[in-house]
């Protein structure tokens, strides 16, 4: 594969044109990418410094030209890269562009060729909105801080903790364009999810967030659960198109399904626990409010109502913008408290109740931001369990509605039924006399 993509190259190349051009416009080629602004922008600049890393390998940085031999020699150590610190370093060099730090610039170029090239390993097709550009300056911005420039031990000190798969949609889309092939499913770390039923400015969440959110949160949110799957191909319902596509998603990465909008189903508690209740799989929920914030609750468990926290292990709290960070990690974290007097009713987030981060009142017309009160602007919650958690939700939606058709036309007879009520044992048990004289037929 190595020598026909040289041979491709050689063979378009002219005079008029430096080889590395021709090699970024080979790699977009090579990709199928059909985007005219992906093509230009994030591919092409990606294509070049690609191809003065490779000479750089050889001592050879200021060639306009690289060998076949050097070409084959320098493909085979970068996919020797497994590991992701490996990864890491030959990256950040790439894309510091011969020096040795980044500058914001290159930071931001780095972010959005990032995002490029991870959609198109993960086979969805590029698109851009204003909203990823917030969500890609924020990243940068909480990346470099303060200073202006950004040497390899401070970036992966941020990318640890904030964005530890930055690089892998990069390097999955890099083995595929040099082998032929897709990386195995067991070496992918962080695809991007599709998003059901999404359209894109009538929703909080974009696909860039969508993107650094695979980046770092746990691969539960991310990943099929097979067994679960599996379990629906015994379903004679199936026709056989359908089971040739659940077997296909199986190697895939899981789809997020919206589950609440409040901008489509309105802003209420009432409306929001009507949508979110009974889906027992991990959660994404956005929650934008007053000063540009974007905060995302990550759960791995579903929501539930009830007097104490929950959220297991893979549980994460982020900010989005305007600082990409991660606030918490692990559980239990948010409590959801409708009934009890004991407790402030409302959604309380963070790990330490005497130091809560959010708190949205139980009349949904707020939040407060570390005691700081901040008018709400969207709430919405994207369930990424599998389809039959989906389908296990809906049923029990359907069952609840059955029983509640099924009391309103129950009549009650007491004075046909009194005596076997049981609201008169309960009365006798509590010391009240239930057999008067006049419904025995006597007079007062």
């Amino acid at each position: 594969t190595f020598i026909a993509f040289y041979t491709a190259l050689d063979l378009l190349n002219n005079e008029a044109e430096p080889f590395c051009m021709t090699f970024a416009k080979m790699l977009g080629k090579f990709a199928g990418v059909q985007s005219r602004n992906a093509f230009h922008g994030p591919l092409h600049t990606f294509g070049k410094l690609l191809y003065k890393q490779m000479c750089s390998f050889h001592g050879t940085s200021d060639r306009e030209r690289i060998t076949k031999e050097q070409f084959v020699k320098s493909g085979k150590e970068l996919l020797k890269m497994f590991d992701e610190p490996s990864q890491h370093k030959y990256y950040f060099k790439l894309f510091c562009d011969g020096k040795d730090y980044l500058n914001k610039e290159d930071g931001l170029q780095m972010v959005n060729v990032s995002y490029c090239l991870t959609l198109g390993s993960s086979s969805i097709k590029y698109t851009k909105s204003v909203n990823d550009d917030k969500v890609f300056e924020s990243i940068v911005h909480g990346m470099f801080g303060p200073h202006e420039e950004l040497c390899y031990d401070d970036f992966k000190k941020w990318t640890n903790h904030n964005l530890p798969h930055i690089y892998c949609g990069v390097h999955n889309w890099v083995y595929t364009i040099l082998t032929g092939s897709k990386m195995p499913s067991e070496q992918e770390t962080a695809p991007v999810p599709e998003l059901e039923k999404f359209e894109q400015d009538k929703h909080c969440m974009s696909m860039g967030m969508v993107w650094a959110l695979s980046a770092v949160i746990p691969a539960s949110y991310t990943h099929i659960d097979q067994k679960e799957e599996q379990s629906e191909f015994k379903n004679p319902l199936l026709t056989s198109f359908n089971l040739l596509m659940k077997i296909a998603r199986l190697s895939r990465c899981q789809s997020w399904t919206s589950l609440y909008n409040s901008s489509e189903h309105g802003l209420s508690l009432n409306r929001f626990t009507n949508h979110v209740i009974s889906y027992h799989g991990p959660t994404i929920t956005l929650l934008s409010f007053e000063g540009r914030n974007i905060y995302c609750i990550a759960q791995d468990t579903g929501w539930r109502e009830g007097t104490h926290r929950f959220g297991g292990e893979d549980t994460m709290l982020l900010q989005i913008t305007p600082v990409f960070r991660v606030v918490q990690a692990g559980g239990p974290m948010v409590l959801w408290n409708e009934y009890s007097r004991d407790i402030r009713q409302g959604i309380h987030i963070g790990k330490d109740p005497k130091s809560l981060i959010i708190v949205i009142p139980s009349d949904f017309d707020k939040v407060e931001h570390y005691g700081v009160n901040c008018a709400i602007n969207k709430l919405e919650v994207w369930g990424c369990g599998s389809t039959a958690t989906k389908d296990k939700q809906n049923e029990q939606k359907q069952w609840e509605k059955k029983e509640t058709e099924k009391h309103k036309q129950r009549k009650l007879k007491l004075e046909q039924d009194w005596d076997e009520n049981p609201d008169k044992q309960i009365l006798n048990w509590g010391g009240i006399k239930t057999e008067h004289q006049y419904s025995q037929g006597g007079n007062f």
